[in-house]
């Protein structure tokens, strides 16, 4: 049997759904994770479906949705705040630096001697996002978040829109 931690590695690293969904299992399923959500102060995301369900992204459903903002603020409480045990946000931390699947990302855009810890979804309708913490020896950790929905651009163009806005970001944050 696969450990709960083994899934949340397979889940964060590699968009695993079924160990995702083993997650969802063991923390109360969907309701779970917007109870706990809802505990820590996110007030917008919300989980009301398991996987692959709830990919889908309809225009105008608000199941399974958050905002760029409300799911920066959540990782931020969970990586700098209380939400987590400081095992926890080192653990959480330790997963999305070692995610995968997002090279052809804000990954292939980050300056020379930064980290980045990561992770990205895709749906239907055009849904593709990222969220990420990135910082180097020398600038604080910023947390950036970009959605794109609704659109009919194919998968190589979102993820080339997300380059595009990540290189902005980035040139302006190493400016300063």
């Amino acid at each position: 049997a696969i450990t709960l931690d083994d899934a949340c590695f397979a889940t964060m690293t590699t968009s695993d759904n079924t160990a995702a969904n083993i997650i969802l299992s063991a923390v109360g399923g969907p309701k779970g994770v917007t109870d706990f959500l809802r505990q820590i102060g996110d007030k917008e995301t919300r989980l009301d479906r398991i996987e692959p369900d709830l990919n889908e992204g309809k225009l105008g459903d608000l199941r399974d949705t958050t905002t760029p903002k409300a799911i920066a603020s959540t990782l931020n409480k969970f990586l700098f705040g209380s939400a987590l045990s400081e095992m926890n946000q080192k653990k959480l931390e330790s997963w999305m630096v070692n995610n995968q699947v997002t090279g052809n990302l804000l990954r292939s855009v980050l300056p020379a001697g930064w980290n980045i810890a990561d992770r990205s979804g895709a749906g239907g309708f055009g849904a593709r996002s990222i969220t990420a913490v990135v910082w180097s020896e020398h600038q604080a950790p910023i947390i950036v978040s970009i959605y794109l929905a609704q659109t009919q651009a194919s998968m190589a163009e979102r993820n080339d829109a997300i380059v595009k806005i990540g290189h902005s970001i980035f040139d302006v944050y190493t400016s300063q």
